[in-house]
């Protein structure tokens, strides 16, 4: 959900939106993904305690980078923003495989993805969640369909 509290605009805020200054990592819970300076490695640690079950793939969930002010000056309401941030809910990238993920005859060649690559899965496919305000989701290995080298290009 938005978080009110970052509602109200400073002049410095106003600015980065409408010059387009990347957005700082800090920032990344309540205005998406700037692909320059995401740092994977830091974001797979932060989940290096969660335990995935099975067969799962456990996946952040894309967001592309949100403005809350237009270039012409107009500031979105926070339901727009929602919006935009959830748009994309269709790729994401893997964070880590549960322990039976990719074995058996299905997966003839082993894993098809590891940490860190960028997927395509069905919308709506499995359990979507947010942990430490990051939205995450559970998807089953065979139901990871296309990998991406970058997930803002992807759209519906």
């Amino acid at each position: 959900m938005y978080d009110s509290t970052h509602s109200a605009l400073s002049k410095d805020r106003i600015f980065e939106a409408e010059t387009h200054i990347n957005y700082k990592p800090e920032d990344f819970k309540t205005k998406g993904i700037d692909l320059q300076s995401f740092n994977k490695e830091a974001m797979i640690e932060r989940f290096k305690n969660i335990g995935v079950t099975g067969i799962n793939v456990l996946i952040l969930i894309y967001k592309p980078p949100v403005e809350e002010v237009t270039r012409g000056g107009i500031i979105k309401p926070p339901s727009a923003v929602q919006d935009d941030l959830e748009y994309n809910s269709m790729v994401g990238m893997v964070l880590k495989l549960g322990p039976d993920s990719y074995k058996g005859d299905q997966f003839p060649s082993g894993p098809y993805v590891k940490a860190g690559d960028w997927v395509i899965f069905p919308r709506g496919s499995s359990l979507q969640s947010k942990y430490e305000g990051e939205p995450i989701i559970m998807v089953e290995d065979f139901k990871i369909k296309l990998l991406v080298d970058n997930p803002s290009k992807v759209s519906r």
